[in-house]
C-alpha cells in the first residue's frame, strides 16, 4: 500500500490513513464525509458463502491452547502499535471481492509489471463482471472469485480498459489451497507483499453482519522486516529501516484469557475482530503507511455494514476499545 490519495476521495469510498498524530485529524474529517454507492454487479455479500482456501491451511486453523511465542514478541508487539493501535481498513484501501460463475463473460487482462516475470493473468482470459470497480486507493485492489472453477484471482492496481482490464500484477489462488497462490505459476505468488492471496485473511461484510470470524486477519504492517519472512508468506516488501520489525507471515494474537464481550463501550465490530484475534490470530501479509491496519471487503453495493452493525463510523477507524497492548506474536504459525 502506497501513495497519498487525498482525504475524501471520489469513487467507491473515502478518506487516507495518517500517522498517530494524524488520525484525530483524520477522524474528524472522516465524519463530514457521507457514505455512498451505486448499485452494481454482484460483490461477495457472503450469501451461500463458504470460507477460502482449505480448511487446514494457516487461515482456517484455529491457534492451539499455549503456543509457543516469539522470542521477540514484546519488540514485533511494539512495531505494530508504534501509532498506538489497529485501524480499519474499510473502504479505500479495503478489497471488493465479486464472485461470477460460468455465465460472466471472460475478459483479457494485460500486466504491466512486465520486469517481475510471467504474469498468471495472462495466461487465459477471466471472467470480471462488467461493472466491478477496484478499491480507490493506490492499490487499486480487486479479488474475482469464479465459483465454476475454484479460482481466486487478485489484482493489484487493476484498471478497466476499452477491450477488457489491465494490472500492474496479480495472480490466482485455488479456493482449496492454502491461499498462497503458487499453484498458478507466475514469478510470484499472491497480490501483496507477502505473495498471499488478497482474499486470504479478508474480513467479509457478511461476517460483520453475522457477528462472526472464523478465519485468521490480514494485517499491513509499515513495519514489516525486510529481507526476511515467514510461511505463509512467500517473500516480503518489508521496508521497515529502524528496529524493532515484525516479519512478514508473523502470526498476531490477542491474548485469549480477555472477555472482550465485557469491556465498557466495545462496538459489535471490535468484538468480532477481538475474538477472531483471540481464536485465530492475524497474519502480517503487506506494508502500508501505518504500523498496523487490518483489512476489510469493500462493500460492492448499496449495504454497508460498517457504521450501523459493526459501529466503525468510518474509513481508519482506530478501534479504541481493543486492547492492543495485549498482542503476542507466536513463532511460528501452528503455534510450535
Amino acid at each position: 500500500m502506497s501513495g497519498t490519495p487525498t482525504p475524501c476521495s471520489a469513487g467507491l469510498r473515502r478518506r487516507r490513513r495518517g500517522s498517530a498524530p494524524a488520525l484525530l485529524a483524520v477522524a474528524v474529517l472522516a465524519a463530514s464525509c457521507t457514505s455512498s454507492s451505486d448499485e452494481g454487479p454482484r460483490g461477495g455479500g457472503g450469501q451461500g458463502r463458504e470460507l477460502p482456501f482449505a480448511v487446514d491451511s494457516p487461515w482456517n486453523s484455529p491457534i492451539p491452547e499455549d503456543p509457543d511465542l516469539d522470542g521477540d514478541s514484546g519488540d514485533m508487539v511494539s512495531a505494530l502499535l508504534e501509532d498506538g493501535g489497529a485501524i480499519a481498513l474499510l473502504y479505500e484501501y479495503g478489497v471488493p471481492v465479486y464472485e461470477v460463475d460460468g455465465e460472466t463473460p471472460p475478459v483479457d487482462v494485460e500486466c504491466t509489471r512486465t520486469g517481475w516475470g510471467e504474469c498468471p493473468l495472462e495466461s487465459e482470459p477471466i471472467p470480471v463482471p462488467e461493472g466491478a470497480t477496484p478499491s480507490t486507493g493506490s492499490d487499486g485492489a480487486m479479488v474475482v472469485v469464479d465459483e465454476a472453477t475454484g479460482r481466486v484471482y487478485d489484482f493489484w492496481q487493476a484498471r478497466p480498459t476499452g477491450s477488457g482490464w489491465e494490472a500492474s500484477w496479480g495472480t490466482w489462488a485455488d479456493v482449496e489451497s492454502d491461499g498462497t497462490g503458487g499453484e498458478a505459476g507466475g514469478s510470484t505468488g499472491g497480490a501483496t507483499g507477502a505473495g498471499v492471496n488478497l482474499l486470504a485473511g479478508l474480513i467479509r461484510t457478511a461476517e460483520i453482519e453475522e457477528g462472526r470470524i472464523e478465519h485468521a486477519l490480514a494485517i499491513v504492517s509499515d513495519n514489516s522486516c525486510p529481507g526476511v519472512y515467514r510461511y505463509p508468506a512467500t517473500k516480503t516488501d518489508g521496508h521497515a529501516e529502524d528496529l524493532p520489525c515484525i516479519p512478514q507471515g508473523a502470526r498476531v494474537q490477542l491474548d485469549p484469557t480477555i472477555d472482550v464481550s465485557a469491556i465498557p463501550g466495545i462496538t459489535p465490530g471490535e468484538v468480532s475482530v477481538a475474538r477472531a484475534l483471540q481464536e485465530y490470530g492475524g497474519y502480517v501479509r503487506d506494508s502500508s503507511e501505518v504500523a498496523m491496519g487490518i483489512a476489510f471487503e469493500v462493500p460492492t453495493d448499496s449495504d454497508d455494514p460498517y457504521p450501523d452493525v459493526a459501529g466503525f463510523p468510518w474509513d481508519y477507524y482506530d478501534m479504541p476499545h481493543i486492547p492492543w497492548d495485549r498482542l503476542r506474536v507466536l513463532a511460528s504459525w501452528d503455534g510450535s
